[in-house]
């Protein structure tokens, strides 16, 4: 049971840290040399000056990202309790609560996943080509846009 349990704390410190504190990010392919915003501002503001939006693509933006951020908050809300139930269940020892939670817990980041890449497609849509090739550097931002209260603060995680 021991085993068991430093098994999925491995899991999840390699889940951490893969996803990096600074300095390049990893990632797939052309991806681990995008340059990230730095400057001040919210997401919408960084989205905005990286594609060059115009009056009309902002509010196709914002429609889109509201949405989806509507679409997530029972996810989110279902995945903090999810997480409480693992924690739960390892300190109480109970391995099959264990397995039962874990498993329920990745699949609503799944889900959440899910939300975030449609959110990205469906906005990616309404590009235009020099804009969708600008589109990566926005697309790397995505990971994990949903998990707070809302899409446009950005927070140091």
């Amino acid at each position: 049971m021991l085993r068991n349990v430093l098994v999925i704390a491995c899991a999840f410190a390699a889940l951490v840290s893969a996803q990096g504190k600074g300095g390049k990010k990893g990632g797939g392919g052309d991806q681990q040399n995008i340059p990230m915003p730095t400057g001040p501002g919210n997401r919408f503001e960084q989205f905005s000056e990286i594609l060059k939006l115009d009056k009309d693509e902002k509010k196709q933006l914002k429609t889109i990202m509201d949405d989806a951020q509507k679409e997530a908050i029972p996810v989110r809300d279902q995945m903090e309790k999810q997480r409480e139930t693992v924690a739960q269940s390892v300190a109480a020892g109970k391995q099959d609560e264990v397995d039962t939670a874990v498993k329920a817990y990745a699949a609503s980041e799944s889900q959440m996943a899910e939300i975030e890449m449609s959110a990205f497609a469906n906005f990616f849509k309404t590009l235009d080509k020099d804009q969708q090739a600008q589109s990566p550097r926005v697309f790397a931002m995505f990971m994990g846009i949903f998990k707070g209260k809302n899409w446009n603060e950005i927070s140091a995680r």
